[in-house]
């Protein structure tokens, strides 16, 4: 039996999907790339924009009429809100969120002839899953440990797609860790539907002490999060953060606006000024600290003014990189119904804008970065070698390039970086 998995959306997706082919293998399958024949195919679909779904339900029909004799199982954000067009697109199985732990016994049924119709469960009630992750496939490994998100902000579905937050029993967190050091692995990014929430379930734990459980993993030399509310950098949580051995100086902030006004109207719960704050106090206490985040333009109702504020504050906050998304309609969501909807071709406009202030910024941040380091290294976790290149990324996620005549990946190499190609720099060992 041969089955093939297709990701589309998040890290959490992908998280999923690797635990999904450990399961599928346990079961007998023999996983195999995808658009290669296999007796099952699996397509983990995401929701969180009008686009996501347009792709989702392209793979659909694709898979569905390129594989006429295999199963086809939908899951994923698509699946779960939507799962009546996939089942008219014409899925054998269509698998919710919360039953993404089940679908290798659904495919082997479907396989075997034996399975019954599968109907999408209410997220609203789901208890955490089951899945795990036990033979990393890359250098760097994704631990979920929560899902779901209950932040209602007025551009996003994701709530009606993942449900409550649900988090992952610290004592689980923590024998995955080990698990995957003790194949090898030496870091770990530890992620969610909403990172910060972790524990908001639970009346004894939060993310602060799960870091602290996993930072005492023998193995693991380097710990990453996923994207964080900048409400979560709060000097308690900093304070201890600081004194972490194996935590990465590197917060990615789902910030998503510059300007108060707009954060309000997208129901996001701080401030701009509060972001900055947090900001500083985390460069307060933690050495060289870096910072990377996430920025929507054109939200409805976002003036020219409103835009600016957002530059300016881009600019303050000293992004080493910033993912900048023009806002996208998300039928289903309040946002999609508010007045004052910005054209595309301001939203591009506004786009490009801030991507060629955000350069500038980059660009002297890399420029005293490399300046910073020529007696001190950075330290790279090589993550692929070919043609005598090994790359990687720096305790700071910024990605670079050594030459090497060997494989080191899986490696930490300590660098001296001698110059950049745009935002990738380049050194020695």
């Amino acid at each position: 039996m041969k089955a093939s998995v297709c990701t589309l959306g998040c890290r959490v997706n992908q998280y999923e999907s690797d635990a999904i082919g450990e399961q599928l293998s346990a079961r007998g399958f023999t996983l195999v790339p995808y658009g290669e024949d296999s007796d099952v195919i699996i397509i983990n679909t995401c929701t969180v924009t009008a686009e996501s779904d347009r792709k989702s339900r392209q793979l659909i029909r694709r898979a569905v009429s390129a594989a006429a004799d295999a199963a086809v199982i939908v899951t994923g954000c698509f699946a779960q809100v939507s799962p009546e067009i996939a089942a008219e697109l014409g899925a054998s199985a269509v698998v919710g969120n919360g039953d993404k732990d089940k679908i290798a016994d659904i495919a082997y049924a479907l396989v075997s002839g034996g399975c019954e119709a599968y109907a999408v469960s209410d997220i609203q009630a789901a208890a955490y899953d089951s899945l795990q992750i036990a033979s990393p496939r890359r250098a760097r490994a994704y631990i979920k440990i929560e899902d779901g998100c209950e932040n209602r902000c007025a551009y996003c579905i994701i709530p009606a797609a993942r449900g409550r937050v649900r988090s992952k029993p610290a004592d689980r967190v923590v024998a995955e860790a080990t698990g995957i050091a003790e194949k090898g692995c030496c870091e770990v990014i530890l992620t969610g539907i909403e990172t910060g929430s972790y524990g908001k379930d639970h009346a004894d734990m939060n993310l602060e002490t799960l870091l602290e459980q996993v930072d005492q993993v023998p193995g693991i030399r380097r710990i990453a999060l996923g994207s964080l509310d900048p409400t979560v950098l709060r000097p308690g949580f900093v304070q201890r953060a600081a004194a972490l051995s194996h935590l990465l100086p590197h917060f990615h902030l789902s910030v998503q606006a510059g300007c108060t006004k707009t954060l309000n109207r997208m129901r996001r719960r701080y401030t701009a000024e509060t972001v900055l704050k947090n900001m500083a106090c985390a460069r307060e206490h933690l050495s060289n600290v870096t910072f990377s985040a996430d920025v929507i333009v054109g939200f409805p109702g976002e003036t020219e003014a409103d835009f600016l504020e957002t530059v300016e504050f881009c600019k303050a906050a000293q992004f080493l990189h910033l993912h900048i998304f023009p806002y996208s309609v998300r039928s289903g969501t309040e946002a999609a119904k508010m007045p004052d909807q910005i054209p595309a071709p301001e939203k591009k406009r506004r786009a490009a804008y801030l991507a060629a202030v955000q350069k500038q910024v980059q660009d002297k941040l890399l420029d005293r970065y490399i300046a910073d380091h020529q007696e001190h290294p950075v330290y790279v976790l090589g993550e692929k070698w070919e043609h005598g290149v090994t790359t990687g990324h720096t305790e700071h996620f910024v990605p670079c390039e050594i030459p090497t005549d060997r494989d080191c990946t899986g490696e930490v190499l300590s660098v001296y970086p001698s110059g950049r190609e745009g935002s990738i720099l380049k050194g020695r060992i």
